[in-house]
């Protein structure tokens, strides 16, 4: 384990917030204290628990002098995060959440990452999945899949619209990073999926480690599942703001690639942002839209469609979308995004 006489090495600050998270706030704690890399800083940010969380966080901070003990009285994960960007001194940030654990080499490869990296500001990593109450929904486990696939910073940046493509308690920045997005914002979407698409639209650069450094836990009980926030409206709502920003810097007309129910009504959020809906592509011939022109998949053309947005959210069929228009002479980023 390194030792703190190293003066010269950066401090990190792992922000860990919690509320009510007695059952598993100790092996989060310890998955942190026990990191091969000492010279850190861990705020525990206790959020109005009304269980034995802070109880259990005062008796290991009596232990380990690296620990302090903070207190944010809004309720809210948004009001504890940013009150632990406001406390911490490190040069480096880590999140980290209070049902997760971090593998013992984390934070020494990620710091390693992004110092060695000057080429990225943000650095994350793959996971491992635990289904922790043997939840029938694997909607999750299909996303930790997808999300350790996508590592480059363009295949990051690529698929910012299609989900969100990091894990959040993986992420590792520069404290001069952290001043530039800024804090968490509250409201009615995910705020870690509105900073990282705000770190995006700032230029901010992510790569992954293919390392799984990062053990996440899926329950009934985490927000992912149980906020409305998290909803996957809220997320459509969201990424149409910063989608519309992106497709504004190439054009202000766009063809959308998916003609059913669902991608009309998210469609119809990029109108409300000031891009204007030339027609709709689907795989059915002679397919009728009220008031836009709709043509068959094998019929657009470059010229004809310069700009198009898909909308289809089954991940089979994305790739395909992406395969045909790539054959077809477009450049994700430039000719098209993925949208669902």
């Amino acid at each position: 384990m390194e030792q703190n006489n190293d003066s010269k090495r950066p401090k990190v600050s792992i922000i860990l917030p919690y509320f009510n998270a007695e059952s598993t706030i100790v092996s989060a704690v310890k998955s942190i204290l026990h990191q091969d890399y000492d010279n850190l800083e861990l705020l525990l940010i206790n959020n109005n628990s009304t269980d034995s969380s802070l109880a259990l966080c005062e008796n290991l901070s009596l232990d380990d002098t690296r620990i302090r003990l903070l207190s944010e009285s809004q309720q809210g994960v948004v009001f504890a995060a940013n009150l632990g960007l406001k406390h911490a001194t490190g040069a480096y940030i880590a999140r980290m959440d209070a049902d997760d654990l971090s593998h013992p080499q984390r934070i020494s490869k990620q710091l390693y990452h992004l110092q060695s990296n000057p080429h990225i500001d943000i650095s994350a990593c793959c996971v491992d999945y635990k289904n922790k109450s043997k939840l029938i929904d694997t909607g999750f486990e299909h996303f930790v899949n997808w999300s350790n696939s996508v590592t480059a910073t363009n295949e990051i940046k690529l698929n910012r619209f299609v989900e969100f493509p990091v894990v959040n308690p993986t992420l590792f920045f520069t404290k001069d990073i952290a001043n530039k997005v800024g804090n968490y914002r509250e409201g009615d979407f995910p705020e870690d999926y509105e900073w990282f698409l705000r770190a995006l639209e700032l230029g901010c650069r992510i790569e992954k480690l293919k390392d799984r450094l990062l053990t996440w836990y899926d329950s009934p009980q985490r927000l992912t599942r149980s906020d409305d926030r998290y909803r996957t409206e809220a997320f459509f709502t969201l990424k149409s703001i910063y989608l519309a920003q992106a497709i504004q810097q190439k054009t202000h007309e766009v063809w959308i690639w998916g003609a059913g129910k669902l991608a009309l009504t998210r469609s119809k959020f990029l109108e409300k942002h000031g891009i204007v809906i030339r027609g709709y592509i689907d795989i059915k011939k002679n397919k009728q839209i009220p008031g836009y022109e709709c043509v068959h998949f094998h019929e657009i053309d470059l010229s004809k469609q310069p700009f198009i947005v898909s909308y289809i959210t089954n991940r089979g069929r994305r790739d395909e979308v992406r395969g045909y228009l790539n054959e077809k002479g477009y450049k994700e980023g430039t000719n098209y995004l993925i949208a669902g």
